[in-house]
Protein backbone atom coordinates (compact mmCIF):
# COMPACT_ATOMS: atom_id res chain seq x y z
CA UNK A 1 0.00 0.00 0.00
CA UNK A 2 2.84 2.61 0.74
CA UNK A 3 4.75 1.49 -2.19
CA UNK A 4 1.42 2.28 -4.30
CA UNK A 5 0.86 5.55 -2.03
CA UNK A 6 4.83 6.71 -3.15
CA UNK A 7 4.71 5.91 -6.86
CA UNK A 8 1.76 7.99 -7.24
CA UNK A 9 2.85 11.09 -5.37
CA UNK A 10 6.33 10.24 -7.38
CA UNK A 11 3.72 10.43 -10.77
CA UNK A 12 2.15 13.45 -9.38
CA UNK A 13 5.47 15.48 -9.04
CA UNK A 14 6.72 14.88 -11.92
CA UNK A 15 3.67 15.62 -14.13
CA UNK A 16 3.73 18.55 -11.87
CA UNK A 17 7.48 19.81 -13.19
CA UNK A 18 6.83 18.74 -16.74
CA UNK A 19 3.41 21.32 -16.65
CA UNK A 20 6.12 23.75 -14.98
CA UNK A 21 8.77 23.05 -17.91
CA UNK A 22 5.76 23.65 -20.41
CA UNK A 23 4.57 27.22 -18.88
CA UNK A 24 8.44 27.99 -18.73
CA UNK A 25 8.58 27.36 -22.50
CA UNK A 26 5.56 29.40 -23.67
CA UNK A 27 7.26 32.45 -22.53
CA UNK A 28 9.55 32.33 -24.88
CA UNK A 29 6.87 31.17 -27.76
CA UNK A 30 8.05 27.35 -28.40
CA UNK A 31 8.72 24.92 -26.64
CA UNK A 32 12.44 24.50 -26.31
CA UNK A 33 14.37 22.71 -28.99
CA UNK A 34 11.68 23.40 -31.44
CA UNK A 35 13.09 26.17 -33.79
CA UNK A 36 11.62 28.10 -36.76
CA UNK A 37 11.87 25.83 -39.78
CA UNK A 38 15.63 25.98 -40.61
CA UNK A 39 16.68 30.14 -40.08
CA UNK A 40 19.46 31.40 -37.57
CA UNK A 41 16.91 31.98 -35.06
CA UNK A 42 14.72 30.21 -32.63
CA UNK A 43 12.41 31.10 -29.62
CA UNK A 44 11.91 34.53 -29.52
CA UNK A 45 14.61 37.09 -31.20
CA UNK A 46 17.90 34.72 -29.64
CA UNK A 47 20.74 34.40 -33.07
CA UNK A 48 22.58 31.26 -33.15
CA UNK A 49 26.20 31.56 -32.83
CA UNK A 50 28.46 29.33 -34.37
CA UNK A 51 31.26 27.87 -31.85
CA UNK A 52 33.44 24.84 -32.12
CA UNK A 53 35.56 23.07 -35.08
CA UNK A 54 34.68 20.28 -36.66
CA UNK A 55 32.45 18.56 -39.39
CA UNK A 56 29.46 17.76 -37.24
CA UNK A 57 26.84 20.34 -36.46
CA UNK A 58 24.09 20.32 -34.25
CA UNK A 59 22.43 22.61 -32.30
CA UNK A 60 22.65 23.54 -28.81
CA UNK A 61 19.62 25.94 -26.77
CA UNK A 62 20.00 27.02 -23.19
CA UNK A 63 17.14 28.72 -21.40
CA UNK A 64 18.46 30.36 -18.36
CA UNK A 65 16.83 31.07 -14.99
CA UNK A 66 14.84 33.86 -16.43
CA UNK A 67 13.82 32.40 -19.07
CA UNK A 68 16.34 34.19 -21.31
CA UNK A 69 16.95 31.75 -24.78
CA UNK A 70 20.85 31.59 -25.98
CA UNK A 71 21.41 29.25 -29.15
CA UNK A 72 24.64 27.75 -31.09
CA UNK A 73 25.30 26.20 -33.85
CA UNK A 74 28.32 23.47 -32.52
CA UNK A 75 30.72 22.09 -34.80
CA UNK A 76 32.90 19.39 -33.43
CA UNK A 77 34.38 16.35 -34.13
CA UNK A 78 33.63 14.61 -30.66
CA UNK A 79 31.16 11.19 -30.44
CA UNK A 80 29.08 12.77 -27.14
CA UNK A 81 27.06 15.78 -26.87
CA UNK A 82 28.51 16.30 -23.80
CA UNK A 83 32.12 15.77 -24.91
CA UNK A 84 31.25 18.42 -27.46
CA UNK A 85 29.51 20.80 -25.05
CA UNK A 86 32.78 20.68 -23.00
CA UNK A 87 35.12 21.07 -25.30
CA UNK A 88 33.21 24.93 -26.60
CA UNK A 89 33.09 25.61 -22.58
CA UNK A 90 29.37 25.61 -22.64
CA UNK A 91 28.84 22.61 -19.67
CA UNK A 92 30.76 21.90 -16.65
CA UNK A 93 30.09 19.32 -13.90
CA UNK A 94 31.17 16.91 -11.59
CA UNK A 95 32.46 13.33 -13.49
CA UNK A 96 30.34 10.28 -11.30
CA UNK A 97 29.95 6.73 -12.00
CA UNK A 98 26.71 7.98 -14.59
CA UNK A 99 29.06 10.28 -16.06
CA UNK A 100 28.85 13.88 -15.95
CA UNK A 101 27.06 15.44 -14.05
CA UNK A 102 26.17 18.88 -14.95
CA UNK A 103 26.22 21.89 -12.72
CA UNK A 104 27.24 24.44 -15.03
CA UNK A 105 25.52 25.65 -18.20
CA UNK A 106 26.62 28.55 -20.28
CA UNK A 107 28.58 30.46 -17.24
CA UNK A 108 25.07 29.91 -14.76
CA UNK A 109 25.43 27.44 -11.95
CA UNK A 110 22.55 25.21 -10.32
CA UNK A 111 22.55 23.72 -7.03
CA UNK A 112 20.32 21.53 -5.93
CA UNK A 113 20.73 21.52 -2.20
CA UNK A 114 20.73 25.50 -1.90
CA UNK A 115 17.41 25.96 -3.83
CA UNK A 116 16.34 22.39 -5.73
CA UNK A 117 18.11 23.85 -9.45
CA UNK A 118 19.32 21.57 -11.78
CA UNK A 119 19.96 21.25 -15.53
CA UNK A 120 17.03 19.30 -17.58
CA UNK A 121 18.98 18.35 -20.62
CA UNK A 122 16.24 17.40 -23.37
CA UNK A 123 16.12 16.82 -27.09
CA UNK A 124 13.92 17.51 -29.59
CA UNK A 125 11.58 19.16 -26.86
CA UNK A 126 11.30 15.82 -25.12
CA UNK A 127 12.85 14.52 -21.96
CA UNK A 128 16.39 13.20 -22.55
CA UNK A 129 16.04 9.58 -21.05
CA UNK A 130 20.52 9.15 -20.73
CA UNK A 131 22.64 11.59 -19.44
CA UNK A 132 24.83 13.99 -21.55
CA UNK A 133 27.81 11.92 -21.79
CA UNK A 134 25.95 8.96 -23.22
CA UNK A 135 24.19 10.68 -26.25
CA UNK A 136 25.97 10.00 -29.26
CA UNK A 137 25.18 13.48 -31.37
CA UNK A 138 22.45 13.01 -34.21
CA UNK A 139 22.64 15.50 -37.09
CA UNK A 140 18.99 17.33 -37.03
CA UNK A 141 19.01 16.85 -33.75
CA UNK A 142 18.50 20.06 -31.15
CA UNK A 143 19.61 19.72 -27.91
CA UNK A 144 18.65 22.17 -24.76
CA UNK A 145 19.57 22.41 -21.15
CA UNK A 146 16.58 23.95 -19.25
CA UNK A 147 17.33 25.84 -15.78
CA UNK A 148 14.94 23.96 -13.61
CA UNK A 149 13.70 24.66 -9.45
CA UNK A 150 11.95 21.50 -8.16
CA UNK A 151 10.94 18.41 -9.94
Amino acid sequence: MKTKVMVSILAVIMLAAMAFSMLAACDTGNTPGETTGGSAETSGTAQAQDIGQGNTVFRFEVIDDEGNVSVWNVSTDEQTVGDALVAVGLIDGDESAFGLMVTEVNGLASDFEANESWWKLLIDGAEAMEGVSSIEIETGKVYAFVYTIGF
